[in-house]
């Protein structure tokens, strides 16, 4: 099977090669068959790749497979390229920590002064959470994580945690008419 993968990854790049008149592609623009990454170390904390940069990116090691050409040269299989992978940059900001301190002492602020937004904190202290109201709001908007920290970061979040994905729509967003 392996074989096989490699002859068909080997085609694929000798139609590459030839389409493109010669013109060496980049490694990072090879398709999926083309080369093997090993999976990511992944670091324990944070459940995250090892060295998530704060633009949500990692560095891979990936290894293109044997006779497959890019970045101007021929590889044999050892030699390898860095890819970007995706990841949630975090800075040290738990979730079960921030979502306590909105619980218990969000009336006093606490829970903003921990992730890093002092002005709306003391805003709270002064008037013990906004008079309640700002307090159970915060407390909500936390939980959902509409609040992040205030470096951009993400939350480090337990292995079964409330993980939310932020999904939104623009003009470039492409509908699927649906079939009924």
């Amino acid at each position: 099977m392996e074989v096989l993968q490699q002859v068909i990854a080997v085609l694929l790049s000798v139609s590459f090669v030839n389409s493109a008149s010669n013109t060496s592609l980049p490694c990072t623009a090879l398709l999926v068959g083309q080369y093997q990454c090993p999976p990511p170390t992944i670091d324990p904390k944070t459940q995250e790749p090892i060295g998530c940069l704060p633009n949500g990116t990692a560095k891979q090691e990936c290894f293109p497979l044997k006779g497959i050409q890019c970045d101007g040269r021929i590889f044999n299989g050892s030699q390898g390229f860095s890819k970007d992978i995706n990841c949630r940059y975090t800075n040290g900001y738990y979730y079960t920590t921030a979502v306590g301190l909105s619980v218990f002492l969000g009336w006093l602020g606490v829970d903003r002064f921990y992730l890093g937004y002092p002005a709306l904190g003391l805003l709270k202290l002064c008037s013990f959470g906004v008079f309640g109201i700002g307090a159970f709001f915060d407390f909500m908007l936390i939980a959902l994580q509409v609040v992040i920290p205030a470096d951009g970061s993400n939350y480090i979040i337990d292995f079964y945690g409330p993980r939310i994905n932020h999904m939104s729509i623009n003009n470039e967003t492409y509908y699927v008419p649906q079939v009924e």
